[in-house]
């Protein structure tokens, strides 16, 4: 769904992209975003960086960036590693790939602001 108030509130602001925390506990990054060309983060409890999810200009999800474990790459279910997932229209995701140096440095700015 998209970010709705009632269940989500922005925390702070990493550049222009907008951290969320779920009002009511566990939560995921939504699918849809109200914006178009928005970007949405979500931190792990502790602060440090989880995911980011990137929206195109029709406002849907279309590239996912994330640093958690990722068995289908390392293995390791606990391991954080850099990772992408892209999104088609359908919401349907590819696998984990190792994030590209390309990529890396479209969104340095972001992932460079949480030590990554």
């Amino acid at each position: 769904g998209h970010v709705t108030e009632d269940e989500y509130q922005t925390v702070k602001k990493v550049y222009d992209a907008k951290v969320l925390l779920g009002k009511h506990g566990e939560h995921s990054l939504p699918d849809y975003s109200h914006t178009p060309n928005r970007i949405y983060i979500k931190e792990n409890s502790d602060g440090s960086f989880r995911e980011m999810r990137v929206y195109n200009e029709k406002r849907r999800l279309y590239l996912e960036i994330g640093y958690h474990g990722e068995y289908h790459l390392t293995g390791n279910r606990k391991q954080p590693i850099l990772h992408y997932h892209k999104y088609d229209e359908n919401l349907d995701r590819t696998s984990a790939d190792y994030l590209p140096k390309e990529m890396y440095e479209k969104y340095k700015k972001y992932l460079e602001a949480y030590g990554l």
